[in-house]
């Protein structure tokens, strides 16, 4: 090795672990300081599945996404990491994996600049990007499963291994197909199926992927009494394909800058990728890939709130740009300052503190209540304790506005804290089997619409002091299920 191409492997090297160490503040200015009502329930089921308390794998209340994230963060709960720091590490890591795997193939092939390249051009994508690769939210795990398939395809040399990769990439895209324009790169992994013997391996793995994904929807199907929010429709019609052309800039303005920055990009981009048939037909396949997803209903269904954004349908279009780069062959070997990278860095790590705060990530509602974490705990602190002092063991949700961040959430805090229930969309339908024929007393009960006159005509109460409106209700004889029903005719529940 030449002194030159020495350097450029230090380059790299240096390069990695300041991309790392950056991303690893990233993460905690953003996955440690805020939550929301969609993340505290991972967080329910990472601590389900740490006691041993196995309902699905699905997230609760649905028969779609998976829960993967929870389960790979039991080991962290484990070893006492809380719950409320384990996910966002999980995710975070989930979402560098691909650039320092792609980065890594670079590197291996003797290419250190483009895998400097690849780090650093995967700050060029949007700060809302980067929010919603790191949130807790199933958003990423598919496209993770998925690039960890394509690793194992270029560094193994077994055969059967081949059977993993195709388990993984099938079952990534199961999991969310938001990962399926990761597979508009196969073509430029051809040369890795020789013998063609490897390719019915890789397709009986994705066929063991698809029938384990079946099976245990199967499984879920059959406690339909759980399901609160049921698959969507998926309906794909040229009204719709309309209707999102025409939106087209708000549909990716959470993936690429747009403007004069997109320019940019692109030339960049259209210089350092190979130039070669395979190459095109990716692209190609890309291409046709985002036609069809944007023809969908759903993909229309975004506001501009991070926790809801347009970026989540999109998430995997910036590591398939990425993992082009790197099968670059240009000499771009004039990357000879550390400074250069740190500077990057810096301007990179500027903007993401500017950006990372809640105002900025929920410029518009969305159906997803966010928190900040220390509030959240303080919240639930304060209800813990008015809990304490009346006695109470249920306490019932009404239509709070903080919803899942009390019933599944505060426990993470505290694993003594009271059962907290919501008459609709409880996700967690078998806690109302166990709970639901108890004649308790006494309640608390948490609500922001319900009039004082309308309880008091059902239930005498004190009001207490928590976040939102509290009571703590004496109920008399009934059970938790007639208290709900008494309180919430028109709602259903399980």
């Amino acid at each position: 090795m030449t002194d030159k191409e020495s350097s450029i492997r230090t380059i790299y090297r240096f390069t990695l672990w300041i991309f790392l160490a950056y991303k690893a503040v990233c993460i905690v200015a953003l996955g440690f300081q805020f939550t929301d009502s969609d993340q505290t329930v991972m967080w329910q089921a990472a601590m389900d599945i740490a006691r041993g308390d196995f309902h699905n794998l699905f997230w609760y209340g649905q028969t779609y996404s998976s829960n993967l994230e929870s389960l790979l963060a039991v080991p962290l709960l484990w070893l006492n990491v809380p719950v409320y720091l384990a996910l966002p590490t999980l995710s975070g890591l989930l979402s560098l994996m691909p650039i320092v795997m792609f980065a890594d193939i670079a590197a291996r092939n003797g290419r250190y600049a483009c895998a400097v390249l690849v780090l650093m051009l995967s700050l060029a994508f949007p700060v809302e990007y980067w929010q919603t690769t790191m949130l807790s939210r199933g958003f990423i795990q598919g496209i993770a499963c998925v690039s960890l398939g394509f690793y194992i395809i270029f560094r193994t040399r077994m055969s059967i291994m081949f059977a993993l990769a195709g388990l993984l990439i099938a079952g990534g895209i199961w999991q969310n197909p938001n990962a399926i324009f990761l597979i508009s790169a196969l073509p430029l992994m051809a040369h890795r199926f020789r013998p063609l013997s490897r390719i019915s391996i890789a397709l009986s793995g994705a066929v063991a992927a698809t029938i384990m994904w079946f099976a245990l929807r199967a499984l879920a199907v059959r406690h339909m009494e759980y399901i609160v929010h049921p698959e969507p429709p998926m309906e794909w019609g040229m009204q719709y394909f309309m209707q999102h052309v025409v939106k087209f800039k708000s549909m990716l303005s959470h993936t690429f800058y747009m403007g004069i920055y997109n320019v940019v990009f692109l030339a960049l981009f259209i210089w350092l990728i190979p130039k070669n048939k395979y190459l095109y037909i990716s692209l190609s396949a890309l291409f046709v890939l985002f036609l069809v997803v944007i023809g969908f209903n759903k993909t229309g269904d975004f506001s501009n709130n991070v926790f809801f954004g347009p970026g989540r349908f999109f998430l995997a279009i910036p590591y398939v740009l990425l993992f082009f780069i790197s099968f670059t062959e240009k000499d771009i070997k004039k990357i000879n300052s550390r400074f250069i990278v740190v500077f990057l860095l810096g301007i990179a790590g500027n903007m993401f503190v500017q950006h990372s705060n809640i105002q900025f990530m929920c410029r518009e509602y969305a159906p997803v209540f966010v928190e900040k974490i220390a509030e959240l705990k303080k919240n639930c602190r304060e209800i813990k304790k008015s809990a304490a002092e009346n006695n109470i063991q249920l306490i019932l949700m009404g239509d709070h506005y903080m919803q899942e961040t009390i019933t599944c959430g505060c426990a993470g805090f505290d694993n003594d804290f009271p059962v907290a229930l919501r008459p609709k969309y409880e996700r967690r339908g078998w806690l109302w089997s166990e709970y639901g024929k108890q004649i308790p007393g006494k309640v608390m009960l948490l609500d922001s619409h319900l009039s004082e006159d309308s309880i008091r005509n059902k239930f005498s109460f004190e009001k207490v002091n928590v976040r939102g409106n509290g009571y703590v209700l004496k109920t008399g004889n009934l059970n938790n299920k007639e208290i709900m029903q008494r309180l919430f005719p028109a709602e259903h529940f399980h």
